[in-house]
């Protein structure tokens, strides 16, 4: 998960869904039969993604090294940005059996994708490599005791800063609010991130205030609470007491900003290292630092990037091969060396202390759930955000409107 916000998911999708669940769910507990790739047999394999930039570039390297190894396989890559829809295009074709034969997803997909009988579990077509993975990024696609997704790579956002306006990174949210605020004139920023799309940026602080997502395993919403107000409110007082971050803030014009020298802090993963890189802007990063008001630790979402094999591939079994090539140390490492990604593939050795930093700051970090339930989170929290920090609305009645809705989407996604 990295860009854009997600969607919300429409009252018809709700009910096709629920539809989809209340048919399906028995069938996605049965073992899915394991299909042998044939080197022989000419298939063309139809894949799904929503990167960009360097991803992207890294990916069509990947197919075609795995073209040269095995010539009667091409591709048919279809990009779909994260902000367009991608989520839910994917699992519209998906249920239609239109879709394709491997996509690309967070791991946090993996029960709703697997509840909604869309996905095929890998068990069968792992047995010689699972050992392979870091055992972390291969449980993240666990669900109901079976395992959906082939690790590619693990990441959780850090403080990134720029080394010209700070000069020592800070350890506490006071220390890095004081910066920012020194820093901040005329068209410099003190901080910038993705608020305006989603939460994915802001869970650290979400964290530091004491906020759970979920009270239970069951996947029971956590949001009606004075922690969860809490943040609220600090959000908008970056934005509307201190002004350190600009009216309007998404990914791109936060990228923006901080290679164009225009801000001293930019919360961000692994993914935007090798565009720091060529950007010229002398940075450095560090793990998020504490929230010395809670004294609770800062800690962001921990996401696993996967493959996924679709239940109704066309191409299974050559699939099945190319997500177990993508995800192979050899693979995992030129991901690496071009994105700046940290591969979940333990063979690969760490040269670069970004690698290790990331490391350590998901040691510190929150594995993002990955029940059916989430799916009904990400833009209700969006829009509180919005209603407190855009729209200047008190943060004590938009947590309950918001753990009221989250609730409702839950049923209606569960057809109750």
């Amino acid at each position: 998960m990295k860009k854009g916000s997600i969607r919300i998911i429409s009252l018809i999708m709700l009910l096709a869904m629920a539809i989809t669940v209340l048919g399906g769910c028995n069938q996605s507990t049965e073992t899915s039969k394991v299909e042998s790739f044939n080197p022989e047999e000419a298939v063309k394999l139809n894949i799904w993604h929503g990167w960009s930039g360097e991803e992207e570039a890294a990916l069509v390297e990947a197919t075609k090294q795995f073209n040269e190894k095995y010539p009667n396989v091409t591709f048919d890559l279809l990009y779909t940005p994260f902000e367009g829809g991608y989520k839910d295009k994917l699992k519209a074709s998906l249920q239609t059996g239109d879709g394709p034969d491997l996509f690309f997803g967070p791991h946090d997909w993996t029960g709703e994708f697997a509840v909604g009988n869309l996905i095929d579990a890998i068990d069968g077509y792992v047995k010689d490599v699972k050992g392979d993975y870091i055992e972390s990024t291969y449980e993240a696609g666990a669900f109901n005791k079976k395992h959906y997704g082939y690790p590619l790579s693990m990441d959780a956002v850090v403080l990134i800063y720029n080394k010209d306006l700070v000069k020592e990174a800070p350890k506490t949210i006071t220390e890095m609010l004081t910066i920012a605020k020194e820093t901040t004139d005329g068209d410099k920023w003190g901080l910038a991130f993705d608020y305006n799309g989603i939460y994915y940026f802001t869970h650290a602080f979400f964290s530091g205030f004491g906020n759970t997502i979920f009270k239970d395993e069951k996947g029971t919403p956590n949001f009606n609470n004075d922690n969860f107000a809490d943040y609220l409110n600090f959000v908008s007082q970056l934005k509307n007491e201190d002004k350190v971050i600009p009216k309007s803030l998404d990914y791109g014009t936060a990228m923006a900003l901080f290679t164009e020298g225009k801000s001293a802090f930019l919360i961000n993963g692994p993914w935007a290292f090798g565009d720091l890189d060529r950007s010229g802007v002398n940075w450095g990063a560090t793990i998020l630092p504490k929230n010395d008001k809670t004294n609770k630790e800062s800690k962001p979402f921990m996401g696993v990037k996967m493959a996924f094999l679709s239940r109704s591939a066309k191409n299974k079994g050559a699939a099945a091969e190319f997500a177990k090539f993508v995800s192979s140390a050899e693979v995992a490492k030129m991901f690496n060396e071009k994105v700046g990604v940290v591969p979940a593939n333990k063979k690969v050795e760490f040269t670069r202390q970004t690698d290790q930093l990331i490391q350590d700051q998901a040691a510190n970090a929150v594995a993002m759930p990955a029940v059916p339930e989430m799916g009904q989170v990400w833009e209700p929290v969006k829009d509180a955000l919005d209603a407190v920090v855009d729209s200047g609305r008190d943060a004590k009645e938009v947590v309950k409107e918001t753990q009221e809705r989250i609730e409702k989407a839950i049923k209606e996604a569960k057809g109750e």
